[in-house]
């Protein structure tokens, strides 16, 4: 077996004197490939001729430091492929001689270094807006002065390295214009990267007396520009969100509760008002607030109190197996036990029952409360569901079990957990009597945990407090958690990934940094434009402990919007056309043209002298890690 030896000199293999890129005869048809065979940095040229009574002929050609190619002898034989055939970080060359399949190993002796990525798509979701690998995406990489692009051919990307140690960011671009970056990896081995959310709405962290923490997402209720099938755009029905923050998530310290709100993914959000509603209540009693997504009809914007709260009886799967510990306390282990469907967020129809036991004899009104998350869909899973044949998303169903075991439909359409950590608050009247209840959908939900409560009759003591303070800064992006599996997607407030533009940001102004409290007082279309790796970081008084007998929970209120960037969303590229409460039908607004024509802008155009003056442009995402 004849062997090409990469033996050569530093920057690259050693090339016959005078050597040159200039013509050579092979074969024809003649196939080109490109390939760092030497590991020192820059792509190199083979080319074979096909195969013909009078042989065939390969040649390759180094490419250098200042990537000029310099002639080095190829095999007498027709190359067909370019691999690492026995693991050792050099690629070697695939085809024919006279004898046969044969192949041509590569060596180096001058201690460069390499990386392989592994390109794949959402392995467990099945996610069809991408094909499996990639394939069409491109992969870049920067290590000191080194740069490469490459475009993704197939699940395996090869990059010589020359003497770098380390990565310093890689940065994958999906076929449907997704990108992430990964930061500081090694070099001489295999990295996978697999796709991540894009987009899920701003996050909440609060201060827990120990750190920040993360406590789930906001502003779910009212995104921009949202396809739900090839022809429709929905509109927004509800800018106003409230979202549970318990007693133990939110702590004063120096006499003020921390709150603080992010953008980290590939949006931009609209902050019109933000409050935080202290409520006090009986210590025996819990309070929850309906934390869904219904288009078909909004859960009201009300605190409840519940008491005796007790685990379902037995809970199982529609497959008859007892899932009654994965969901009997919040404890992050979700009942996950349906099978996924082709897209990301559509599952297979699947169901969970729940046996009341005793409590389905209750006198009062019974409510089972649901607690997990939702991982969504997106428009453009929307588009592709709506032009193919697979099942569309449908709601979550309440059914009932009548006396003679059959089951029947109580609640079509209960909507769905709006986002991460969420509660609902089913109400059981419709069910009444019924002992087995089912939950069904076809949407990926996970429940942490199902329980039964009575509704309290008793007083809360409320109060709404306005912000003391309000900073918008740049912040960056936080590491995550679980990019992909039954749990959540979890920001680590304490650990920054990165500050480096991620994402192909939305064109236009946003709010300068610095002092917003202005815009967040009143709901009246004057608000904070907040573009990814910003944080709106709030400041509101502490107050008196709650009196003997009761304890504090936490609401925190919003109203405002969010657009994410997906290709699919109208009006995804812009900032514009500038949302507002009297017009909730964001897909008949007119193209986006000039910011001076806009309705919003020309009510209130001191704002854009006085808060947003800060252009944004995805030049640094074009431009890639090159200039990083």
């Amino acid at each position: 077996m004849a062997s090409v030896s990469a033996s050569g000199q530093a920057p690259g293999l050693a090339a016959p004197p005078g050597g040159g890129a200039g013509p050579v005869a092979v074969g024809r048809p003649a196939r080109v490939m490109a390939a760092d065979l030497d590991n020192n940095g820059a792509l190199d040229l083979i080319v074979s001729g096909a195969r013909s009574a009078a042989g065939s002929v390969s040649h390759v050609w180094l490419a250098n430091e200042a990537y000029v190619l310099k002639s080095l002898p190829g095999p007498v034989a027709e190359v067909w492929a370019v691999s690492d055939l026995n693991g050792d970080g050099w690629l070697d060359l695939v085809g024919l001689d006279d004898a046969g399949p044969a192949r041509w190993l590569t060596r180096g002796r001058l201690g460069y270094h390499w990386k392989t990525f592994t390109t794949r798509a959402q392995q467990n979701a099945g996610d069809q807006r991408i094909n499996s690998f990639g394939v069409g995406g491109e992969i870049e990489v920067k290590a000191g002065l080194l740069w490469q692009k490459q475009v993704i051919t197939n699940g395996t990307i090869h990059f010589g390295l020359g003497p770098q140690t380390t990565i310093d960011v890689a940065r994958v671009v999906w076929p449907n214009g997704v990108a992430q970056a990964e930061f500081g990896i090694g070099v001489d081995d295999a990295f996978v990267a697999e796709q991540r959310l894009k987009g899920s709405c701003p996050w909440v962290f609060t201060y827990d007396g120990r750190e920040m923490t993360f406590v789930t997402d906001f502003l779910w209720r009212s995104p921009l520009g949202l396809r739900i099938n090839a022809q429709d755009t929905a509109g927004v029905t509800q800018t106003e969100d409230w979202v549970r923050i318990r007693g133990d998530q939110l702590v004063p310290r120096d006499g003020v509760y921390d709150v603080r709100i992010t953008a980290e993914l590939w949006e931009t959000h609209f902050f019109d008002h933000v409050s935080l509603m202290v409520v006090d209540h009986p210590a025996d009693t819990e309070v929850y607030v309906d934390e869904r997504f219904s288009a078909a009809s909004p859960p009201a914007l009300a605190v409840h109190a519940l008491r005796e709260l007790q685990p379902v009886v037995r809970a199982t799967d529609d497959r008859g197996r007892d899932v009654t510990d994965l969901v009997a306390r919040r404890d992050a282990r979700y009942l996950a036990t349906f099978d996924r469907g082709a897209y990301q967020g559509i599952a297979r129809e699947h169901a969970v029952e729940i046996d009341l036991g005793s409590a389905a004899s209750a006198a009062g009104p019974l409510t089972l409360v649901a607690e997990g998350w939702v991982y969504p869909t997106d428009s453009s899973i929307n588009v592709a569901v709506a032009q193919g044949q697979a099942d569309a998303p449908r709601a979550l169903a309440l059914d009932a079990q009548d006396a003679s075991g059959a089951w029947r439909v109580v609640v079509p359409d209960l909507g769905f957990p709006a986002g991460k950590n969420k509660s609902m608050l089913i109400d059981l009247a419709p069910a009444r009597g019924a002992q087995r209840l089912r939950l069904r959908t076809n949407l990926e939900i996970y429940w942490d945990r199902l329980a039964v409560a009575q509704r309290a009759d008793v007083p809360l003591q409320t109060e709404r407090l306005v912000a003391g303070g309000a900073e918008l800064r740049f912040r960056g992006f936080s590491e995550t958690t679980s990019p992909r599996d039954e749990a959540p997607e979890t920001p680590a407030y304490g650990r920054i990934a990165n500050t480096a533009q991620r994402w192909r940001d939305l064109v236009g102004y946003h709010t300068r940094f610095g002092d917003v409290l202005e815009l967040l007082t009143a709901v009246d279309d004057r608000y904070v434009i907040m573009n990814a790796g910003d944080e709106l970081r709030l400041r509101f008084p502490e107050r008196p402990a709650p009196p003997a007998g009761s304890r504090r929970d936490f609401v925190l209120i919003g109203d405002g919007w969010e657009k994410d960037g997906d290709f699919n969303t109208e009006f995804s590229q812009t900032v514009l056309p500038l949302p507002s409460h009297d017009r909730p039908d964001y897909g008949a607004l007119p193209a986006p043209t000039e910011l001076e024509q806009d309705p919003v802008y020309r009510r209130h155009p001191d704002d854009w002298v006085r808060y947003h003056t800060r252009f944004v442009r995805p030049d640094t995402f074009v431009a890639g890690v090159q200039r990083r």
